[in-house]
């Protein structure tokens, strides 16, 4: 592997452990592929307004180029200060999909920028609200109706969303998309996004080559990024996505994002 230009990883097990830390060693790795002048991102299914704000509770701002949120529907420049959105949701389809969906029992969510809008008060919602650093608020997402908007959020119990998406599995002809982006999130997405799609439309804007690329998953949105581009699995990731993936790398668990790059002299 020559010549890489940017490297892009995940967040939720990917960059962090299961104590939702950074190790050191992973720290420093990043910190590393900088004195390579090797371009460093994050790729998230998170809104990018939050990952911004994490990184530097996590003390890795000063190594971060790019930001690509809401699992490729918006990506941030930071050292440009520039941001740019594409393929939204029309908020219209809200009042549908949930009607669709209606016989489950789950609650929704909406990102607005810097708050975490929901259907009910519930811990998993405070959960993702926390863990972001974002306000709650209790919403009946009316407003969203005439907006096009990043994404909808499935929230429950493991149980719950493996019924709904096998449900969605025998649905036809529909103007979303559901994607599983942990075991109690689905997401609702344009029918075109991907964090593939995504990563494409960033690298056409700063004029990189996407055969440069390498990308760090290990959950089902991570899907379509792992196979169209170096594609390197944690080995915690969905059985899945090991599958399609050019590298295994340790686990999230096991600095496992810093031991492929030295492993393969990246860094």
């Amino acid at each position: 592997m020559e010549d890489i230009k940017l490297i892009l990883v995940d967040i939720d097990g990917t960059l962090l452990n299961d104590d939702g830390i950074i190790t050191p060693k992973t720290k420093e790795a990043i910190a590393r592929i900088k004195e390579k002048n090797i371009m460093f991102g994050i790729a998230t299914g998170r809104t990018p307004y939050a990952v911004k704000h994490l990184i530097k509770d996590w003390q890795i701002d000063k190594y971060v180029d790019l930001i690509m949120g809401f699992n490729g529907g918006c990506y941030l420049d930071l050292k440009n200060n520039r941001t740019k959105s594409h393929y939204l949701l029309d908020g219209k389809l809200i009042p549908e999909i949930l009607n669709e969906f209606n016989r489950f029992n789950f609650n929704v969510g909406i990102y607005d920028k810097e708050s975490l809008h929901v259907l009910e008060d519930e811990k998993i919602a405070k959960a993702i609200a926390k863990r972001n650093k974002l306000p709650l608020i209790i919403d009946d997402l009316r407003q969203y109706y005439n907006r096009q908007i990043e994404k909808i959020l499935f929230m429950a119990d493991t149980e719950e969303l493996d019924k709904i998406d096998q449900y969605y599995q025998t649905l036809v002809d529909r103007d979303y998309r559901l994607v599983r982006s942990t075991p109690i999130i689905i997401e609702c997405l344009n029918p075109q996004l991907s964090k593939s799609l995504g990563i494409r439309k960033m690298c056409e804007d700063i004029k990189i080559d996407t055969a440069n690329i390498i990308v760090f998953g290990d959950e089902l949105n991570d899907y379509e990024m792992i196979r169209d581009y170096i594609g390197v699995a944690m080995e915690n990731a969905n059985p899945a996505i090991k599958e399609i993936a050019n590298y295994i790398t340790k686990s999230n668990n096991e600095d496992g994002i810093a031991d492929f790059l030295i492993k393969y002299k990246i860094i």
